[in-house]
This record gives structure tokens, sequence and C-alpha cells, in this order.
């Protein structure tokens, strides 16, 4: 699993493995930034997440999600810590819930794929 020190380079990293919209959080729904498609929160996957904890502002946390689109779209959402609590449904918000017990929470953290649990 990599381990980023920074947002910025687990963005360049997720790009050139092909996650290259990105994505915003819409009251019940993501919509891609250049094209304005609409994605509600069955029509999308969480591929990995990586979570970066600000040194010395508690504000400067923030989730880099690589999503996977129903329709074949590949790209990010950032989140910074409690910036869209307040903008979007439950329902979506619900899909970036992480606290699960496949999540490896030393570093970045990813959801594990079956081929690492069968060790």
């Amino acid at each position: 699993m990599k381990h980023f020190d920074t947002a910025t380079e687990a963005m360049e990293d997720l790009r050139g493995r092909g996650y290259t919209h990105e994505f915003a959080p819409k009251n019940d729904h993501l919509e891609e930034q250049n094209s304005d498609t609409k994605v509600k929160s069955n029509e999308f996957e969480v591929d990995e997440f990586h979570r970066f904890e600000g040194t010395s502002d508690p504000g400067d946390e923030m989730t880099v999600y690589a999503i996977s689109t129903s329709n074949g779209l590949k790209g990010v959402f950032v989140s910074a810590q409690g910036t869209y609590a307040n903008e979007v449904s439950s329902e979506l918000m619900a899909k970036f819930n992480v606290d699960h017990p496949n999540v490896n929470t030393e570093g970045a953290v990813k959801p594990l794929n079956s081929a690492d649990t069968a060790q």
C-alpha cells in the first residue's frame, strides 16, 4: 500500500492511474465538475481513500477519495474536515463512511482488498 505525505502526492498518483475527473457534492449526489454529470450514491463506489491530518491545525484535515462510477468515470472527491457536512444528504455522506473493519489506519488509509487479507 502506498503512503503519501501530502494530498497533492495522492491526487497526482491517482490521476496517473486514471482518476482524472473531479467530483463535488451537491445535496443528494456528486457532480463531475467539467461535464455536470450527476452521480447518485448508488451509482459510484469508493475505491480507496487517503486521510491527511493537519500538523498544527486540525482544520487542515482532509480526505482524498478515489471514485469509480457505474457509467465508467473515475475521479476524485476531496473533502476538507467538515466542509460539506451541511450541504449534502446523510445518504450521500454515508457512502463516505470509512468506519468499517476493512480499513488500514496506519498512515494513509485504504480499504483492504481480498488479496491483502488472504495471507
